[in-house]
């Protein structure tokens, strides 16, 4: 007979205790993973544009990384972590750390294909970063799952506002090494990757899963078919995916280019980071703020709110004088904020739309397509920013944002029809 894994033992209530624990095992790893990540990111345009000597195809990088969340969150969910949480974020983590390595090393010889390779690899620590909100949202009464998601998204501040400002630093440290200073960053990134998949291991216990089917007294199923495309045809669905995807979109098509922007008009490396955690600070410090209003007054307002702030942020960067520092960090602030909004609302949209056995396989679904959408515009605002200027960037995003904005409100009377709040 087989022996019952201990760590996926629940007790026949769920103490206050329990929540507690895994709760902040999930923001310490996520504050550890958005650490990790920035530390690396924040160069990625640089570097690809130094082995490569032209900015056309500076978006490669940041496609290859959003590619690898995006392709984590499915190969973690249906190989990995399947009916699971705990596995899932553990494995992604490590497999960031290797990525964060190879990308050190290929950076060293000059290798740009094995760069890509490793930030595609790097991209994994970002899948499981993501998918601790919806880890979050397990544990908790349905009642306060937008402010459970809202919590370990805000929990990322910690390491998203710092990660920016250690790039320069850990570039040079790295140097020491013999890794060059815009490469090495990553292996520190990895490094970062490596604490946080031991913090899921010893604190993520029991699995939020097991947690959840004590909760809503759901059965125990392990190999479940979803029909994802029998799912993807509820209304509301729909639009919890456009909220995701326009939101990831406009924010990752200006901000992706920032740096190098930046860099033309004679920021620093550090004045770079400074901007960056600027961004970075209004993705995720209103995310308390934005979990609150979520469940107060509804998800659909939320997303309406997003997206009227995204266009204000978008706009601001197109009309922002580059050479003013204070204006570049406000607008990319403003930016980062419409940005949260449509996260935490469009998150939980997602989680209210489906039944707990589909839970998971729609939740990755919903990660694989905003980042495989959000790599792409990446990927274009290399050329964009190319061929035409940062302001255009700006005033493309605001008219995408403000399309969202106006599918919202059409869906609305709809959705409303459906219960949806």
């Amino acid at each position: 007979m087989a022996v019952p894994d201990a760590t996926n033992v629940v007790p026949r209530t769920v103490p206050r205790s329990t929540e507690y624990r895994i709760l902040g095992g999930l923001m310490g790893s996520s504050a550890l993973g958005g650490l990790g990540q920035l530390i690396g990111l924040t160069g990625t345009p640089l570097l690809i544009q130094e082995l490569l000597g032209s900015k056309t195809w500076i978006g490669t990088g940041s496609f290859a990384m959003m590619a690898g969340t995006a392709l984590g969150a499915s190969v973690l969910t249906k190989r990995i972590g399947r009916s699971r949480r705990r596995p899932t974020l553990i494995g992604g983590y490590l497999i960031g750390a290797v990525g964060g390595v190879v990308v050190g090393l290929a950076a060293r010889w000059q290798w740009y294909v094995l760069v890509l390779v490793g930030l595609l690899l790097f991209g994994f620590g970002n899948t499981a970063s993501q998918q601790s909100r919806f880890a979050a949202a397990d544990v908790v009464p349905d009642a306060r799952r937008g402010r459970a998601v809202s919590i370990v998204v805000w929990a990322s501040t910690i390491g998203v506002v710092f990660g920016p400002k250690l790039w320069a630093p850990s570039g040079r440290m790295m140097t020491h090494l013999g890794l060059p200073e815009l490469g090495g960053p990553f292996a520190v990134g990895g490094g970062v990757y490596v604490v946080a998949a031991v913090a899921c291991w010893l604190v993520i216990r029991p699995d939020p899963r097991e947690v959840s089917r004590l909760l809503r007294d759901e059965p125990r199923q392990q190999d479940i078919t979803v029909d994802v495309r029998a799912c993807l045809r509820r209304p509301v669905l729909q639009l919890a995916f456009a909220a995701l995807v326009i939101g990831q979109v406009v924010m990752v098509a200006v901000m992706s280019v920032t740096s190098v922007h930046l860099k033309d008009h004679g920021y620093s490396a550090d004045g770079i980071g400074t901007v960056i955690s600027g961004h970075v600070l209004g993705m995720y410090a209103p995310s308390p703020i934005s979990g609150w209003l979520v469940d107060k007054f509804g998800r659909l307002p939320v997303v309406i709110g997003g997206c009227v702030v995204l266009v204000a942020g978008c706009t601001t960067a197109a009309l922002a004088h580059p050479d003013s520092h204070m204006a570049m960090i406000v607008a990319l602030f403003i930016l980062g904020v419409g940005w949260n909004a449509n996260f935490v609302a469009g998150s939980t949209l997602v989680t209210d739309a489906v039944s707990a056995s589909e839970r998971p396989r729609i939740q990755a679904v919903a990660d694989t397509t905003t980042f495989l959408a959000s790599g792409t515009a990446a990927l274009l605002a290399g050329f964009a920013l190319e061929w035409s200027s940062y302001a255009t960037m700006g005033v493309i995003g605001a008219c995408i944002a403000a399309l969202c904005g106006v599918l919202v409100l059409a869906y609305r009377p709809r959705l409303r029809s459906a219960g949806t709040p």
